[in-house]
């Protein structure tokens, strides 16, 4: 019976610990299960590739299209040069005028009333000199007599006359200068051109022009033009005074006008690098007006090849403009200056080379010598 007892106990503490241990199995199982997705996943968000396009070289166009504005060849504010009043306006808005023509008159009474004191002064000293002049000559002609006249009264005469010649020639000098201030009483056109800007009527008070000064008129010469255009860096050894310039004008559309570069700066602006270029434009019919937007074609001498990329590749920071190159699995930020914008493609200059691969969008977190994977695709 007890041999019975123990056989029974013996091969239930069997059963209970095959039981314990197959727990343990499916348990350890389901940790190694539920672990392995996460030991998975960890590689795919570690996996970041960049968008990247080739560089192409293409050949750019024998002809330089450059935005410009049209400018009269001459044009002034015109200001009072005496403070006054408006008393008539001979000009308005749109008369054409020509040169010395009187736009308008003011009114200054202190100024007439100084001309009319100077010219009573410039009266006075003449009268006294011929005084001086006509008893001076007397006593010259009594001293002939010997002892008629001493020579003290004689040289004392002679000395009055040439002070009073010389107060004669100072009144007229004030007398000029009078009459020079009165004259800014009359405003002249200085140039032949067309009234555009009328600031004030009749009756206002007018100076000399300032910092807050207000203008009568302004006056611009519009027969004659200028079109004043800012030439790439990459382009300025092609441009040379007397090369001929076509331009269109928005409002009308389908006609060229043509001109001559007659003036070049001969100076490259560090802010733009660009350099200014002058066309006089001959408008006798003043078909063409001030202000209006046009566009030229300058043409330029054979291309060469150039090297193009997306407008997005080019990184522009405030010490340096590049792009980044990706080379065995490294990058690096290749310094170029920017030329011509064409389709979203910008014609860039700098130690790159055709089919060299840049990243497609460029920015300032990549850094140089950083790993990257990159994905080629089309622009």
């Amino acid at each position: 019976m007890n041999s019975l007892n123990f056989r029974f106990l013996a091969a239930l503490g069997l059963l209970v610990t095959t039981a314990a241990f197959s727990s343990c199995s499916s348990s350890e199982a389901s940790d190694t299960s539920a672990s392995a997705p996460t030991e998975k996943a960890a590689p795919a968000t570690a996996d970041v590739r960049y968008d990247a396009v080739r560089v192409t070289a293409t050949q750019p166009a024998q002809a330089l299209s450059l935005p410009g504005e049209l400018e009269s060849y001459y044009q002034t504010d015109i200001f009072p040069r005496v403070s006054s009043y408006v008393r008539t306006l001979h000009a308005d808005i749109g008369d054409h005028v020509r040169a010395g023509q009187v736009l308008a008159e003011l009114d200054a009474p202190e100024l007439t009333a100084a001309l009319s004191e100077a010219l009573s002064k410039v009266k006075t000293a003449e009268a006294t000199f011929s005084a001086s002049r006509g008893s001076f000559r007397r006593l010259r002609q009594t001293a002939r007599t010997p002892g008629a006249v001493s020579p003290l009264n004689l040289d004392e005469a002679r000395a009055r006359t040439a002070t009073d010649s010389l107060g004669v020639a100072a009144a007229r000098a004030h007398y000029q200068a009078a009459g020079q201030m009165a004259a800014y009483l009359r405003i002249t056109a200085p140039f032949a051109g067309v009234i555009t800007e009328r600031s004030l009527a009749a009756g206002a008070f007018v100076g000399p022009g300032g910092p807050n000064g207000v203008p009568l008129f302004k006056l611009q010469q519009i027969d004659r033009l200028r079109l004043r255009l800012a030439v790439p860096e990459a382009y300025v050894g092609d441009i040379k005074a007397g090369s001929p310039v076509q331009f269109n004008v928005r409002p009308f559309p389908g006609q060229a006008f043509t001109g001559r570069i007659n003036r070049v700066a001969d100076n490259v602006t560090p802010g733009t690098r660009s350099e200014l270029v002058e066309i006089d434009i001959a408008n006798p019919k003043e078909q063409l007006k001030p202000g209006m937007y046009a566009a030229a074609s300058l043409p330029i001498k054979s291309p060469k090849t150039s090297l193009y990329v997306p407008k997005s590749a080019v990184v522009s920071t405030a010490e340096r403009t590049y792009v980044i190159r990706v080379a065995n699995g490294k990058t690096e930020l290749v310094d170029v200056q920017k030329g011509d914008e064409n389709a979203g493609q910008v014609q860039v200059f700098g130690p790159l080379k055709a089919n060299d691969v840049v990243l497609k969008a460029g920015n300032e977190e990549i850094v140089a010598r950083q790993s990257v994977q990159v994905a080629l695709g089309s622009r």
